[in-house]
């Protein structure tokens, strides 16, 4: 949803026993020691990292192989859609709806072991592709699912042949989506000066560089009102885009559900169950897929890519020095559990420091050095600030024994079920 509850959403689970409040003098904070996501279909904190690297990876590879000479086209792949049509599901043994279309539509017009991709391949001189995936919903409209694509040729295409991979992609894409029981794609169209030239709109392609050889990849909005944008954007940010015709993008439809469940004291209404109806709907869609052969081209012209994975892109932890360890039993119950605390300690830590972290945590009634530590020394071993640690500061200001570990405690129920 909003960018504060998908925070509070995100890294509630602990990798380890401790979390770790990391801050720089540049005003910058993040709480590392906790587990994320990395979900790009709903998640605003991950995937907004996440898609910028794969946008920046996208734009690298395009700029490099226009300079190199090759062809580059975007194409836009959609559905016919109705108001009345579920988004579906691709969970293993319950496929259905609009997503399952357009998967296996996909899977019919330009699976590589089909005989329509083979043909592509060699009439056009194809080297791969790069597929981006999207939807917007909207109350008259439905659901809008559709594909975005940047197909990669051997050289630029002339108007000509332009036209007639445009029409041989429309013409694979039609008949795959036949073929997964689909509606008929729109291959027509009588609007007089319609953008489409009469070829419908079920395919769109534009080509992104011209006949001489290092012309730049741009693409120019289909709105019109955003200028020249960069390629990497148009295909991996969606969480930049705002719906068109009164449709909404996924995050703008999680404000509405969030707003919705606000106003309504926690009645589900309608963009409630869409965005519910999407978020278990999306469930194994890739987000954004590269063919092999475009990545051994990329390789092979040593163009630079950011090669991090999921995990070490969300991980904030660089350039940070520790200012704060929250041991598990204080973030399970006082944290964690708490809605809007996490994202509290962030913007204290941003704004104030260290000096606002622990007005903050003395605030929630917690004590620092004995609900939360210092971080410890190079010298000081880190299990110090656990919550054995804990158990023992709190046991020497009761002047009671120290409290079982968690290790004994297990220990100690396993060998009373085993004397039972």
């Amino acid at each position: 949803m909003a960018l504060g509850n998908a925070f509070r959403a995100c890294g509630n689970r602990l990798t380890g026993k401790a979390a770790t409040l990391q801050w720089s003098v540049a005003g910058e904070a993040a709480i590392t020691g906790v587990c994320r996501c990395n979900n790009v279909h709903l998640c605003a904190w991950c995937g907004a990292r996440i898609l910028a690297v794969r946008a920046a990876n996208a734009q690298a590879m395009a700029d490099g192989l226009a300079a190199a000479g090759y062809g580059l086209h975007l194409g836009t792949s959609t559905l016919r859609h109705f108001a009345r049509q579920p988004f579906g599901s691709n969970r293993k043994g319950e496929s259905f709806g609009l997503v399952s279309v357009l998967h296996d539509g996909w899977r019919g017009a330009y699976g590589s072991s089909g005989r329509p991709w083979r043909r592509l391949r060699a009439d056009f001189g194809i080297v791969g592709y790069e597929r981006a995936y999207e939807d917007t919903w909207g109350p008259d409209t439905g659901w809008h699912l559709h594909w975005h694509t940047l197909w990669v040729t051997t050289s630029p295409l002339d108007a000509d042949g332009q036209t007639a991979f445009r029409r041989e992609l429309a013409k694979a894409w039609a008949n795959g989506v036949r073929a997964a029981d689909g509606y008929e794609v729109s291959q027509q169209c009588d609007r007089p000066d319609c953008p489409c030239g009469g070829e419908g709109h079920g395919t769109d392609l534009r080509p992104l560089n011209g006949n001489d050889p290092g012309d730049a990849a741009r693409y120019l909005y289909k709105d019109g009102d955003k200028g020249t944008a960069k390629i990497g954007l148009e295909l991996s940010r969606q969480d930049l885009k705002s719906g068109r015709r009164g449709r909404l993008g996924p995050w703008e439809l999680g404000d509405a559900a969030a707003e919705e469940l606000a106003a309504t004291a926690g009645v589900p209404g309608v963009f409630t169950d869409r965005y519910r109806e999407r978020e278990r709907g999306i469930f194994g869609v890739r987000k954004q897929y590269r063919t092999q052969g475009l990545n051994r081209l990329v390789k092979e012209l040593g163009i630079t890519q950011d090669e991090r994975t999921d995990d070490e892109i969300t991980d904030e932890s660089g350039g940070l020095q520790p200012i704060a360890v929250i041991p598990s039993g204080t973030w399970y119950r006082h944290i964690a559990a708490v809605p809007g605390r996490r994202l509290d300690l962030v913007k204290v830590a941003e704004a104030h420091g260290v000096g606002g972290v622990r007005l903050l945590i003395e605030s929630w009634g917690l004590r620092w050095g004995i609900d939360v530590f210092d971080p410890p020394t190079e010298d000081e071993p880190t299990a110090q600030a656990g919550e054995d640690e804990a158990a023992v500061k709190v046991a020497a200001l009761l002047d009671l024994p120290p409290a079982r570990t968690f290790a004994e405690h297990i220990h100690r129920t396993r060998r009373r079920m085993a004397d039972a």
